[in-house]
């Protein structure tokens, strides 16, 4: 036929969509229904799934069987099986033919997860594997059932990826697809430790867990994989595991080297088992409405060293939506106590040196709104009071201790952009860690939002910083007395940075809350 080469590929392309198409009708009209399904939702390298690949057929004169096939992927190997025996009862599914196979999984098969997630990312771009099914919203399916109709001396044929079904009490029938599975899984219940440079080794402690994804006993080692210098105690802990789904875990004390610098080290959790060692981590999304994907990490934590102090002060927290900075505080030392709406009405605040509140707290906490008076009168005893970034009602209903005003969200949303310290010498910037503009390097997504637009006197602005193009943001950082304590405005992203391990946010926080410890 005439045309270019890729006219001709377009015509077949929407001829063999359309074959399909014909063949989905006639299996419509015939009745025909193929139904692929695995014994089991998970496999693990190695192992076997049954299958077995049920037809109906509502008009048998319609259309007959003329073959059935299972296919796999590259090193799998699908043997037929004998069917077993119907057991007694009742059946309301009869299908016209039931054809068994036993599927093996190599050794070699690379666990199944969105195909995008296969390399490591590069920057904030993914490696998308040669092979990729690329448009495709995940992997094609492991394996795939074909059967074979004659209808009137026309073939066709209709192919269904192998699913696992089984019953939810309340929403009836739910299928996943198969997925190859690590036998376990191991993690750990923290990403991130920081140590300071100074100061004697402070053992900090992981808990590593494995869960098992295999229906059979397990034994085996859990530990940890650390620097040069650094020790663990344990250095190793047995576990045993009966069933799927269940899991051991193991706590160690990690203690850094006497002599440490400035950088970051990993450590690495396994488990060694069966002579196999694991160290993956597993993040199952799972929801009744949506396919389950399995998400895998390495298993191991990112230990900061940091040129970090803090006082010996004590902390009480006012969680506001929620944020992970009391974690980050307790990383550093720090003794850390949640204020719950009873204390935060009747308790006594005064044994706190000082209170941090969380984000978005005016919003989320309206004990802390109604308390007001109770936390001016703690400043006012001198007591510290840290208010991170609230969104524009803090300043309507006036909550800050002295009138400030809003200009909206204004915020400085390049993480890049340069920061100036206003009040170098005041103790924010001095104590117990000198502040340099280096401890701006290396944030994540933001350097602040929701600042104060203007403010009054007794306010002292302590940072500059403006995105590129705009005008100076002053309103960032303040700090003003309130009797014999203090009060501070911070919408620079501390839950965030803290979050991130980013160093310098470590040593500015602790500044923060050392204040009332200061020279």
């Amino acid at each position: 036929a005439a045309g270019s080469d890729d006219a001709r590929a377009d015509v077949d392309f929407v001829l063999a969509r359309k074959e399909t198409d014909f063949a989905e009708a006639l299996a419509l009209a015939a009745g025909a229904v193929v139904d692929p399904l695995a014994d089991e939702e998970t496999v693990v390298p190695g192992g076997t799934v049954g299958v077995g690949v049920r037809t109906f057929l509502e008009h048998p004169a319609l259309a007959r069987i003329t073959s059935t096939t299972l296919t796999a992927g590259g090193g799998w190997r699908v043997e037929p099986a004998a069917v077993p025996e119907a057991k007694g009862g009742f059946r309301r599914e009869t299908p016209a033919s039931i054809e068994r196979y036993t599927v093996s999984v190599p050794a070699t098969a690379p666990l199944t997860q969105p195909y995008f997630l296969g390399n490591p990312r590069q920057g904030d771009f993914y490696d998308w594997p040669a092979d990729a099914p690329a448009g495709m919203p995940f992997q094609s399916p492991l394996v795939t059932a074909t059967v074979t109709f004659d209808s009137n001396g026309t073939a066709f044929t209709i192919s269904r990826p192998v699913v696992y079904r089984f019953a939810d009490r309340v929403r009836g029938e739910l299928r996943r697809d198969l997925n190859v599975v690590p036998e376990l899984s191991v993690g750990l219940d923290t990403q991130l430790l920081i140590v300071p440079t100074s100061g004697a080794p402070r053992p900090q402690r992981l808990v590593v867990t494995a869960t098992s994804f295999v229906n059979r006993a397990m034994t085996g080692a859990l530990r940890l994989r650390l620097p040069a210098g650094w020790t663990s105690t344990p250095a190793s802990s047995t576990f045993s595991i009966a069933s799927a789904g269940e899991s051991a875990t193991a706590t160690f004390d990690v203690t850094p080297p006497a002599q440490r610098t400035q950088g970051a080290v990993t450590l690495q959790a396994e488990a060694e088992s069966g002579g196999r060692v694991f160290t993956a981590s597993v993040d199952t999304i799972e929801y009744p409405h949506i396919q389950s994907h399995r998400l895998y990490s390495p298993a191991s934590a990112r230990a900061e060293v940091v040129n970090l102090a803090v006082s010996a002060v004590r902390v009480g927290y006012i969680m506001g939506s929620g944020d992970e900075v009391p974690d980050a505080l307790r990383r550093m030392g720090v003794d850390v106590t949640m204020i719950d709406n009873e204390m935060l009405a009747t308790g006594d605040l005064s044994r706190f040196d000082t209170i941090v509140v969380g984000v978005r707290a005016s919003e989320a906490r309206p004990e802390f709104v109604a308390n007001q008076m109770r936390l001016r009168s703690y400043m006012e005893g001198g007591g510290t009071l840290i208010v991170q970034y609230q969104q524009t009602d803090y300043v309507e209903r006036g909550l800050s201790p002295y009138p400030v005003k809003s200009q909206g969200n204004s915020r400085v949303t390049d993480e890049t952009a340069p920061v100036q310290i206003l009040s170098p010498a005041h103790p924010v910037f001095t104590f117990p860690n000198r502040i340099t503009p280096a401890d701006f390097n290396g944030w994540v997504q933001e350097r602040n939002l929701y600042a104060f637009g203007s403010f009054d006197a007794p306010y002292v602005s302590l940072l500059e910083s403006a995105d590129p193009g705009e005008p100076p943001q002053r309103g960032g950082q303040v700090i003003a007395p309130v009797g014999k304590g203090r009060y501070v405005y911070t919408a620079y992203s501390w839950f965030r940075q803290l979050r991130a391990g980013v160093p310098g946010a470590y040593r500015q926080f602790a500044n923060l809350i050392s204040l009332p410890k200061a020279p």
